[in-house]
């Protein structure tokens, strides 16, 4: 497992480097260039605790984080995917009803991973196109949905650059 400050260099670097390199990857292409690098080379995971494309009830999930037991699910969508974010706040949480308001895709792709998390059981949800991620508690145990909760959102590389240290309090292996 890479250190904190290998991780936080890292991120700024991925950052420098989509600058350059954004494009239209399908979901399979931002996985390996953008997502897989993001998780593996800036948030300390290590290949050895990931499932990648777990199947359940005929379902699969992108990523299942297990250490030591199920404990995020990260559903990955395509680069061109974009979750429409407010302009100008540098804000790090937002309630998950206004983030549905706001973004169809991001409400999407927040039902579809958080639904395999209350089928499964697995505490933590994230969504990712490889620039931007949202996270979120994904199944609950005091009787609310996950969905009247607040999500951490990180609305660009550059952003989780910044405020790596929220980003590494929130979805890095020690952190889970």
């Amino acid at each position: 497992m890479a250190d904190y400050e290998t991780c936080q260099q890292n991120v700024a670097n991925l950052a420098v480097w989509y600058a350059a390199n954004s494009g239209a990857r399908n979901e399979a292409t931002t996985r390996l260039h953008l997502i897989d690098t993001l998780l593996f080379d800036c948030l300390g995971w290590t290949r050895e605790y990931v499932i990648a494309e777990e199947r359940f009830d005929n379902q699969y999930t992108d990523y299942t984080f297990v250490f030591p037991r199920r404990m995020l699910i990260i559903e990955a969508k395509k680069e061109g995917i974009y979750f429409d974010l407010p302009v100008g706040h540098d804000r790090l949480e937002y309630s998950i009803a206004s983030l549905f308001r706001t973004s169809p895709p991001l409400k999407l792709a927040m039902e579809q991973v958080g639904g395999y998390c209350q089928r499964r059981g697995v505490p933590f949800a994230a969504v990712t196109n490889g620039h931007q991620l949202a996270a979120f508690i994904g199944s609950r145990n005091d009787g609310l949905s996950p969905y009247d909760g607040i999500a951490l959102v990180f609305p660009s590389l550059e952003f989780m650059s910044t405020r790596f240290i929220e980003l590494w309090n929130t979805i890095s292996r020690p952190a889970i």
